[in-house]
């Protein structure tokens, strides 16, 4: 049964979950704080914070200064996953409509939150997805193996004043491996998610049989079992993104080859075995909410692209790099 909670007027409670990863999360919540974020006031919503403990903490008071309502848990987890952090911090949420940011390396676009916001009031009971990048003109996974780290990516961010407009971002990104598919076809995930409260307790929220480490694909089944229920209605923000930040991270990091293949492959198993089968991404139409801006129009007809291939109308790129390939530069 979920637990009592005192009202209150906050219209969004954001849940960050964050691990060993001090620089990024603070970029992260940089691009949620009131500095970043546009068309909204603090008293709007909250961001929590929470933190499995590593050798590499944040510090509550930096936190807790950034402009906005924040608030950090630290945490003591014994299993690899984030599950239980996930559903601990929904428990702590005070507002009625929840996003749920499983990765804290994830810097968001600046009207995510107003959107998000705009999407719970036009209709009964949204589920709110945001297409997923990668920092860099390549899959990090693929990027790393030519050099690509944490320096590089310092260097990178440098290059734009994300600062101060955020959407200058998706001139320095990727579709990531999940939305390569585009606006205009099933994706497999969004790393924000917003969803109210009553649905997050009615599927029982996060499995906590997702025990391989980072989770496995423990965001991708929350993804597809609340899209998949009959009475939600699938939002996609296609103006707004989540971008990921290099971190070494459980599939992103230097780790590569039959290492990581075996990793991967465990997380498809343990799909399987939870689920029956493997997983493949929720069929459902999506209401396209937002604005588009300027730097987003490559995405745009790379997606177009992407429907035309698929129903036979161009050919498959032959080169790497040719219009039609995930969008770099």
């Amino acid at each position: 049964m979920p637990l009592f909670r005192k009202r209150s007027h906050l219209k969004l409670s954001i849940v960050v979950i964050v691990y060993d990863m001090p620089r990024q999360a603070l970029n992260t919540l940089y691009t949620l704080s009131t500095n970043y974020q546009r068309n909204i006031s603090e008293s709007d919503y909250e961001v929590l914070v929470i933190e499995n403990r590593s050798a590499n903490n944040l510090e509550q008071s930096q936190v807790e200064a950034l402009p906005g309502q924040f608030r950090y848990f630290l945490r003591d987890e014994t299993q690899p996953t984030p599950v239980h952090a996930i559903n601990f911090g929904a428990s702590q949420a005070r507002a009625e409509q929840l996003c749920i940011m499983v990765d804290g390396a994830r810097m968001v676009s600046p009207q995510l939150i107003h959107y998000t916001l705009q999407a719970q009031r036009l209709y009964p009971n949204p589920v709110v997805s945001v297409p997923g990048y990668h920092l860099g003109h390549q899959l990090q996974q693929d990027s790393v193996l030519s050099g690509y780290g944490e320096a590089a990516e310092m260097e990178l961010l440098a290059s734009v004043n994300w600062q101060e407009d955020g959407y200058q971002l998706f001139n320095i990104s990727c579709f990531s491996g999940t939305s390569k598919p585009g606006f205009f076809k099933p994706i497999g995930e969004s790393n924000t998610l917003g969803i109210r409260r009553t649905t997050f307790d009615q599927i029982g929220g996060f499995d906590p049989g997702f025990t391989e480490t980072g989770g496995g694909q423990c965001n991708l089944d929350f993804y597809k079992r609340v899209i998949e229920l009959e009475d939600t209605q699938l939002i996609q923000l296609f103006g707004e993104g989540s971008f990921h930040q290099f971190h070494g991270g459980i599939t992103t990091g230097k780790d590569t080859g039959t290492a990581r293949d075996e990793m991967m492959q465990r997380h498809f198993d343990q799909y399987k075995s939870l689920r029956g089968e493997y997983y493949s991404p929720p069929m459902k139409d999506a209401v396209y909410l937002g604005e588009l801006p300027p730097p987003l129009m490559k995405f745009v007809h790379y997606s177009a692209q992407s429907v035309r291939r698929s129903r036979g109308e161009l050919a498959e790129p032959d080169v790497e790099g040719e219009a039609g390939n995930n969008p770099a530069k």
